[in-house]
């Protein structure tokens, strides 16, 4: 997220935003050719210059200097996606990495393009691997098309031409054309159907140790992350929401809440109250004012032991569904012949917050021509649009969905249908004004969707010379698919997330089974860097302990 060096004293935060009516105008400039990038905080300052800037396809957009910009889906959370896929991209281009930057692709425009970018979501170490290639489809298909424009000029054949560091030769003649002159050209050229990628042993910027594109104004403080966020007139709000989960609102006093400096209005629904106010320490100030009646829904008495005791019962229950089953375990455990020694073992671990630097925050801005704008820090632009949606009643359409870079993500971020629903039903309450819903840090650590917790049960069999040749495992724990994406869930109920690293063990053990206890309980959960990998830790620990055996 670069910007010339003239535009960064002029920056201020009124050119945040754009008219929906302009954005559609200058989105419907003629022939392939769109001006506008959807940074933020300079989209709008960037697109009254844009005479000449040429998108080439929807993830390239070329400037008449030679500058590239390349359009990033996935979010960027400081694990470098941001980079890395601009790298594959401009692999393929062959475009000179000295004059590339890179944006947030607009989930508004995915609605509009029929989702054109591909999976907006980035979490499981996905962001790069799964979209890979068709990334670099769309580099190699742009360079194709300069390379076809440049042809056309020259009367020449393609083949005769060559794309390399952001400049078409001509090689029989040695004439030369840059992409900067070519790209309008190329824009109105029929991609090609299909394309070759490069071997990677050919490759130039691809995997190799580039320069990140966002360190060097993430060290001068200049990227906007969702609690930066800073709009014209904007106001504040503070939420507070049931200390136990799944409880509701049963009655509120906020008479000395409203009484107080600065407070302009308080939001009540059934799972949460918000205190607006001018500033967000004044909200959260009000905030502690209320007196609040909560309803537990009768979870108020759950603790550690009995969330322990609903795991163990679950290790406990016959007839479990068996996530993995190799050989007859059973006829090998009952074998003195085959098992000379037995080795138990079970371990545990608690629920995990995310406990991300920056806390949960969505701005919300309920516009005068009926549109929406949101500013978020979210690992899924098109869920966090869905999100707003859901909560405004407004069609996809009319809503559009800031991306800002993340203080941390780690799977939390991924599903943004608590804190974007809040941030939205609060700045419904005041049409016209947009308000920022910051949660306080102790509310953030209250009202996660946090790491499983887990008991694991394990059970070993070594035949006389110490060689393991069975191997049983029982996994209890709340299901992250069954509380988020049920879809994925097997038939018999078996989430792969909650048996990886047993479920898929690596080592050669002829007889085998993991089987999985599902037990959600009240407490929400959510991915949380590859939430099975407690189960790598277990099975290690578990092995070092066979070795002594």
């Amino acid at each position: 997220m670069r910007w010339p060096k003239d535009e960064e004293a002029t920056m201020t935060t009124t050119q945040a935003t754009m008219k929906r009516r302009d954005f559609l105008k200058v989105s419907a400039t003629a022939a392939g050719a769109l001006a506008l990038e959807f940074c933020f905080p300079i989209a709008a300052a960037r697109a009254a210059p844009a005479s000449g800037v040429t998108e080439v396809n929807a993830w390239i957009v070329i400037h008449p200097d030679d500058r590239v910009v390349i359009r990033i889906a996935r979010s960027e959370m400081g694990q470098g996606t941001f980079t890395a896929l601009a790298q594959l991209v401009a692999e393929e281009l062959d475009c000179d990495w000295a004059r590339v930057s890179a944006e947030f692709a607009s989930p508004n425009e995915h609605i509009r393009r029929n989702r054109v970018w591909g999976s907006m979501s980035t979490g499981g170490s996905q962001g790069v691997r799964s979209s890979q290639d068709y990334v670099r489809k769309a580099g190699a298909s742009a360079r194709e098309m300069l390379v076809a424009a440049a042809a056309q000029r020259w009367q020449v054949p393609t083949a005769e031409c060559l794309a390399e560091k952001s400049l078409v030769t001509h090689r029989p003649t040695g004439r030369t054309l840059r992409y900067g002159e070519l790209a309008a050209e190329a824009a109105k050229i029929t991609p090609p159907k299909e394309v070759k990628l490069r071997d990677p042993k050919d490759w130039k910027i691809a995997g190799k140790p580039v320069r990140r594109l966002d360190i060097p104004d993430k060290v001068l403080g200049k990227p906007v992350f969702g609690v930066d966020v800073a709009l014209p007139g904007m106001l504040h709000a503070s939420i507070a929401q049931c200390p136990v989960f799944g409880g509701k609102l049963r009655t509120v006093d906020a008479r000395d809440a409203l009484a107080m400096r600065g407070v302009k209005k308080v939001v009540q629904q059934n799972d949460f109250f918000a205190v607006i106010a001018d500033s967000w320490w004044r909200a959260d100030q009000a905030l502690q004012k209320l007196d609040i009646d909560w309803d537990d829904a009768g979870n108020g008495g759950i603790g550690n032991e009995q969330l322990a005791t609903m795991l163990r019962d679950g290790l406990n229950a016959s007839g479990l569904p068996k996530a993995r089953e190799m050989g007859n375990v059973d006829s090998a455990f009952a074998d003195p012949a085959q098992v000379a020694k037995v080795v138990e073992a079970e371990y545990s671990s608690p629920y995990l917050n995310h406990a991300t630097m920056e806390p949960m925050t969505c701005t919300a801005w309920f516009k005068d021509d009926g549109t929406l704008e949101v500013w978020t820090s979210t690992q899924d632009g098109e869920a966090a649009m869905a999100a707003a949606a859901e909560a405004s009643g407004l069609p996809l359409e009319k809503i559009e969905v800031h991306k800002m870079m993340l203080g941390g993500g780690f799977g939390r971020r991924g599903f943004p249908q608590d804190f974007v629903v809040q941030g939205v039903k609060i700045a419904r309450a005041l049409p016209g004004t947009p308000v920022k819903l910051m949660w306080s840090r102790e509310e953030d650590m209250r009202h996660g969707h946090y790491r499983p917790a887990s008991i694991v049960r394990m059970k070993a069999g070594l035949d006389k010379q110490g060689r393991l040749v069975a191997l049983q495992a029982k996994v209890a724990c709340p299901s992250i698919l069954k509380a988020l994406l049920p879809k994925y869930l097997r038939d018999d109920g078996v989430d792969f997330t909650a048996v990886l690293g047993l479920g898929d063990l690596p080592y050669a053990v002829a007889h085998q089974r993991v089987e999985y206890a599902a037990r959600n309980g009240h407490v929400p959960v959510g991915f949380w860097r590859a939430p099975g990998q407690q189960n790598g830790f277990y099975r290690e620990c578990f092995l070092d302990e066979l070795a002594h055996a």
